[in-house]
């Protein structure tokens, strides 16, 4: 197997991961220097507010930029800096896989040099519905997605309500379009859930008005109040300015940050309840954080806005999670007193969905 990817810096690597690839794979990194000086220009973004005013029109002039050169992503000049001659192989499929959506670009270009190759393609969200897209992008996204889509031998979704939202939109298509899922990539099996003390819910991921905590923490607040066994909330991950400054003002909340994976697996053994809040009604997309858990044997609470939207049916069909609806009314914590341990669900392991994605049938 060979895997063609960036040469991403250092420290935007996780070292565990790294570790843990196959001596089989070969890999083959393509150095593209305007992504190190986005990435270390990022990490070290100078944050006070006089240098954002002054600066403010700047700011504008390079989102234009950006807008008009960096299509499809930052990371443009992947396209160009693959080296065709390492692959030597001869190869029955190729498979790109987003995000970055500049992936399938460079699998394209490859499948010029390479006839007769499958190319499977493998999805996250629906590209124009990317909330981060301008008005140009969407006019630019709605032609390459189609012509994106037509190219393919074979179209991966890793979220169900996503893939059948495709099928219904590119009918011409929908003989080729299927839903793989996402994997986790190890079994977790931690201690033995907390009967008598204090129990411990974490959350992965980023946290920001999209999803709305604000219900959750008044209910633990009360919880906490008139009971002995008191809840505590760990979130690990990438949080809002707005959301931190909410945070700040409870102590039985914990900002832990951003930690590597190799972590984040003991991280979920010693939680009594793993929290996942959706984005609300308006996406198809699942967040990976669900399918890390599913490799886990912790109970899952899952907060939704509408119990009837495709995301939440999809999420009530593993009968996996306890589901409330995210609203002071709904969230009950009731489900603490029956804890226990649950079952790792098998079929998303990485190599359930490997053969899954090989051995698909039209």
């Amino acid at each position: 197997m060979d895997l063609i990817t960036i040469k991403y810096p250092k420290n935007f690597e996780d070292e565990y991961l790294q570790q843990i690839i196959s001596d089989e794979v070969n890999i083959y990194r393509s150095e593209v220097s305007i992504i190190n000086k986005y990435l270390n220009r990022k990490n070290n973004n100078i944050s006070s507010s006089s240098y954002k005013r002054r600066h403010s029109f700047l700011n504008f002039f390079k989102r234009i930029i950006k807008s008009l050169y960096f299509f499809p992503d930052t990371d443009k000049g992947w396209i160009n800096k693959y080296n065709i001659d390492n692959l030597k192989n001869d190869y029955n499929i190729i498979i790109s896989s987003s995000d970055t959506k500049t992936s399938h670009f460079v699998a394209k270009k490859v499948l010029k040099k390479l006839k007769g190759v499958e190319w499977y393609q493998i999805w996250g969200d629906p590209w124009k519905d990317d909330i981060n897209l301008n008005k140009l992008d969407k006019l630019r996204v709605r032609f390459y997605e189609k012509h994106m889509l037509r190219k393919a031998s074979k179209i991966f979704y890793v979220s169900l309500p996503t893939t059948k939202a495709m099928s219904e939109k590119y009918k011409q298509y929908s003989n080729k379009i299927f839903y793989l899922g996402r994997s986790f990539l190890n079994e977790c099996k931690g201690r033995e859930i907390n009967i008598d003390k204090d129990l411990i819910f974490t959350y992965t991921g980023s946290i920001n008005k999209n999803r709305n905590i604000t219900n959750l923490i008044s209910k633990i607040e009360d919880h906490n109040i008139s009971n002995d066994r008191k809840i505590h909330l760990n979130i690990y991950g990438a949080c809002s300015k707005e959301v931190k400054e909410l945070l700040d003002n409870y102590d039985f909340v914990s900002l832990k940050g951003i930690v590597g994976y190799k972590n984040i697996l003991e991280i979920y053994k010693d939680s009594d309840v793993l929290l996942f809040i959706d984005n609300g009604d308006n996406t198809t997309q699942i967040p990976g954080k669900l399918y890390d858990y599913f490799g886990t044997d912790r109970p899952i609470y899952a907060l939704v806005e509408n119990y009837n939207n495709p995301v939440t049916q999809f999420i009530l069909s593993t009968k996996r999670c306890v589901v409330n609806k995210n609203s002071i009314d709904n969230i009950d914590f009731n489900f603490l007193n029956n804890l226990k341990k649950e079952s790792v669900m098998k079929d998303y392991s990485g190599k359930s969905l490997a053969k899954k994605l090989i051995n698909y049938e039209s």
